[in-house]
This record gives C-alpha cells, structure tokens and sequence, in this order.
C-alpha cells in the first residue's frame, strides 16, 4: 500500500486485511458471478490501486470505518458492552474467592451439612 495506509485507523486496516484474507481463500469467480459482476470486474475491484493507493475493496473498508461502521464475520454476535461488564464483575467476583486450583472443583456433599445417602457411596461400604 502507500504511504496513505499509514493515515488509516487501525479499525479500517484490520478491516481491510480481514477482507483481503477472505478473497484470499475463496473462489473470486463465483463470488462475482453470485452478485452479478464479470470476474475481471470483481479481480479489478480486488487488485487496481486508485489514486489514493488503495483499491476499491481498501477505499470501501476505509469509507466504512469513517461512517464508524466495522466488518465483523456473519458468525459474531453482539453483546452490549453493560452486560459484558456485569458479566465481568460476578466473573472477578467469583475467581476473587478462589485460593488454589482445589477451589475450582466442586466439594463434597459433605462440605455442605447435607446429610444424604448417595449410590456410589454404598459400593465403598462393602
């Protein structure tokens, strides 16, 4: 790229490099042909810089960080940013309890003043 890729953010080169990482790794031809556009069309959308050194995928991912939008994968969900900060807390909360590996396995039913027979303890009796 040129020396405009360095005035881009860094939301709009990890776009850019996550699109280019896609058309990488897909059959461009059936891509284009499946939106309508001839395959040297689709390549030249892909491969020719413009003036400003980016290409028409590059300026399009520029464009979108500008509007402050981002390309994420269809597989990614959203999840506010209030409920992963309460979902952060009680997780700090609980591993703030914990003083050793042993912690983290559940205790016996004994440790809790429950006072039940349980099958498996009856093989130990015989």
């Amino acid at each position: 790229m040129s020396k405009v890729s360095t005035e881009l953010t860094a939301s709009a080169r990890n776009s850019i490099s996550r699109v280019m990482r896609v058309l990488a790794t897909i059959n461009n031809a059936q891509i284009a042909e499946s939106i309508g556009l001839d395959p040297t069309t689709f390549s030249r959308m892909k491969n020719d810089k413009k003036s400003n050194g980016l290409s028409d995928f590059e300026n399009t991912c520029a464009a979108l960080d500008a509007m402050g939008l981002k390309i994420v994968p269809k597989k990614y969900k959203l999840i506010h940013k209030e409920k992963l900060a309460a979902l952060l807390a009680m997780a700090k909360g609980y591993m703030g309890r914990l003083n050793s590996v042993d912690d983290l396995f559940q205790d016996d039913i004994d440790d809790f003043g429950i006072d039940i027979e349980l099958g498996y303890n009856e093989k130990e009796k015989a």
